[in-house]
């Protein structure tokens, strides 16, 4: 498997979320990812041509290729680092023959990594995120903070129905509370 810090290994996936995540991008652009097919453990998926193209990756022991390329590494990484060298400089193309007979064959240039790591929410989305995880819904009102900024940690990013149910009784219960409650006066 891949190094963590690989950005275009994405692990568990499958070809259609891999066509999601090149749909639109350029040729050349690739991503790698666990493959669906228990006799393979990886597989690439690549833009070339306009259209997103999958293929499985050949391990043997120590040696990662792509069934068809004659070019073996000692490790996936090795493997991708040298098929984007060869990409970049023009030398060397690997392809791969057509399933339909009489078709050329399709080129794979590996140009552009697709990184799991350039999909991050924004530091507003993450730090209201963080603050939902460590404070009960119930408390977020009371939190030091500006109205408008209770207001947006309260808004649900993923609707959760029963999640608004609680907050609306909750709130109902304040506000009858509130009401119950004699004035002061000073």
């Amino acid at each position: 498997r891949p190094r963590p810090q690989c950005g275009w290994y994405w692990g568990p996936m499958n070809w259609e979320d891999a066509e999601m995540k090149l749909k639109g991008k350029p040729d050349g652009s690739f991503l790698v990812r666990d493959s669906s097919d228990p006799r393979y453990i990886l597989s690439l998926s690549f833009r070339s041509q306009g259209i997103t193209h999958h293929t499985r990756m050949e391990h043997s022991p120590s040696l990662w290729c792509h069934p068809k390329f004659e070019d073996r590494c000692q490790s996936v990484v090795e493997f991708i680092k040298r098929a984007i060298m060869h990409s970049k400089n023009g030398k060397f193309l690997y392809f791969l023959r057509s399933r339909v007979p009489g078709l050329p064959p399709t080129p794979v240039q590996l140009l552009y990594p697709v990184s799991r790591f350039s999909n991050v929410k924004s530091l507003q989305h993450l730090c209201r995120f963080r603050i939902r995880q460590l404070v009960r819904i119930d408390h977020i009102p009371e939190l030091p903070l500006p109205k408008p900024l209770i207001s947006y940690i309260r808004k649900f990013y993923y609707y959760d129905p029963q999640e608004e149910v609680y907050l609306s009784l909750k709130e109902a219960q304040l506000v009858s509370r509130q009401k119950q409650e004699p004035e002061s006066s000073t």
